[in-house]
């Protein structure tokens, strides 16, 4: 039965607790003993409560039943990713510096988790520095991919996303920047959602103790779910502003779009940036684009015209801002990022980029932030025309575990590791509209691929709506087979 449990889609589980069906202690002890089992072979959880502490809120939550009104997440146990405060667990923020430093108080949405009745669990794995489409670092170990052991899960949310696909966790909450959400959910399988950025708030989200809050552009929090539905559940929680209203945060109700069923005028490209797409997961992207043409949608193919190298750069000098906020003071900082990034990445576009964005002056940052909101209005007006923009995820599908920076294979050509994933994630994260993504079928090799479904700024709620259409149209979630198998 604890198998099935953890399986069952999350928005179904708070329903059957709230109906007496399932008890919170039975729910929170199926995923305890999931863990148990499969997280020594995947490692996507590397820091738990106690478990004497989890139950006794089990219990203690399953009390209220009688006499309060329940949240609605209410006894849904939980992981989130290490970037976000948790008050009692570690988060180190893929820096090693940090990697044994426990939160002395909670981020503001993990607050809003809780304030709806979440069981907060434990932490999930990121990379050093929470910068790579692995989750590898030195001290927790590395993420395997629950589709199969051999292969990476993504990154950076990679080990929230690999708990959510081996049923470690009904839900997870995690970051995106230059796909750190998306491509993880592509790897693994599952949906994710880059919401609007300043739609959620930050505070407490990648930050350092004795710091300023550094992340303030580009980098969003969102949802990682099996389904759109849960991915709806749990925005509704995340975006409401009622308990929390905040003064940068705009207060845009998150309810205030809505599909109406009408047919849909939608753009679709099968590359980004010019990169060149495995061609088997182009077939099948072709095999869902054709579904969505028989449902009398306009498909158009189409996208914006940009310079690349240029919003590229602008990403990386945003990144290397806002990263010197957090780095200790040392002499030619911007040199040994620079190496750092060149050396392990083989990516001189972007070291330059974040070279170029540490220490600059006021000015300087003030015209990169020019050239955002310029680049944004471009995404705007195309995202205007079209009620929706389709892509892939990336070139490839989750790659075996390899040393960063290695190139790939895509098609007999070789591609360099970041090409085959930044392009497809970097420049479209610098506008801020939110992106959806969606898994549309399995490879030959039994490896997930999905899509990217983009739309305007501030049609969230419109988007998850299409999106959970759209998956009606999909092989949707499938569970791993480590874990059909029974594998221990």
């Amino acid at each position: 039965m604890s198998e099935k449990i953890v399986y069952l889609p999350a928005h179904q589980l708070v329903k059957l607790i709230k109906s007496g069906e399932l008890t919170i202690p039975e729910v929170v002890e199926a995923f305890l003993k999931q863990i148990e089992r499969y997280n020594p072979q995947i490692n996507a959880i590397f820091n738990m409560r106690r478990r004497d502490d989890i139950m006794k809120e089990a219990e203690e939550k399953s009390k209220l039943r009688k006499d309060a009104p329940l949240g609605p997440l209410h006894g849904l146990p939980m992981t989130v990713k290490d970037n976000f405060w948790v008050k009692g667990l570690k988060v180190s923020n893929g820096h090693p510096l940090y990697r044994n430093f426990v939160a002395n108080q909670d981020a503001l949405l993990i607050q809003k988790l809780k304030n709806a009745g979440a069981i907060i669990i434990g932490k999930t794995n990121v990379p050093l520095f929470s910068i790579d489409w692995q989750a590898t670092n030195f001290w927790n170990g590395t993420t395997n991919n629950p589709y199969d052991l051999n292969r990476v899960p993504g990154g950076s949310s990679g080990g929230a996303a690999a708990a959510v696909a081996a049923g470690l966790s009904p839900v997870e909450l995690g970051g995106d920047q230059g796909g750190s959400i998306r491509v993880p959910a592509h790897f693994c399988g599952i949906c994710g959602i880059r919401p609007t950025e300043n739609a959620l708030s930050n505070r407490g989200h990648i930050r350092f103790p004795n710091k300023p809050q550094g992340q303030r552009q580009v980098t969003v929090a969102g949802p990682l779910a099996k389904n759109v539905e849960d991915l709806i559940m749990m925005m509704d929680v995340l975006w409401n502003h009622d308990t929390h209203p905040l003064a940068e945060v705009p207060p845009v109700a998150f309810k205030s779009t809505s599909w109406n069923r009408s047919s849909l005028n939608i753009a679709v490209s099968e590359s980004m940036n010019k990169v060149p797409i495995d061609h088997e997961y182009l077939e099948i992207f072709r095999g869902f684009i054709s579904k969505l043409a028989e449902k009398e949608h306009t498909i158009s193919k189409d996208e914006p015209s940009y310079d690349e190298d240029k919003a590229y750069h602008t990403c990386g000098k945003i990144t290397g801002y806002e990263f010197e906020i957090n780095m200790p003071k040392l002499p030619l900082a911007s040199t040994l990022m620079y190496c750092f990034i060149r050396g392990k990445y083989k990516d001189h576009a972007w070291a330059k980029g974040i070279y170029d964005g540490i220490g600059i002056s006021a000015r300087e940052y003030t015209k990169t932030l020019d050239y955002k909101d310029h680049f944004a209005n471009t995404y705007h007006k195309f995202l205007h025309q079209y009620d929706l923009w389709i892509t892939p995820v990336a070139a490839i599908e989750a790659f075996e575990h390899q040393k960063a920076g290695k190139s790939f294979t895509v098609n007999k050509q070789k591609v360099p590791y970041t090409k085959a994933i930044a392009s497809y994630n970097f420049t479209s994260a610098l506008s801020g509209h939110p992106i959806v993504v969606i898994p549309i079928g399995l490879k030959k090799n039994g490896m997930p691929v999905g899509v990217q479904i983009h739309a305007k700024k501030w049609a969230d709620h419109k988007l998850l709506e299409i999106a959970k259409h759209f998956s009606q149209l999909t092989d949707k979630f499938t569970i791993p087979e480590l874990v059909t198998t029974g594998s221990s």
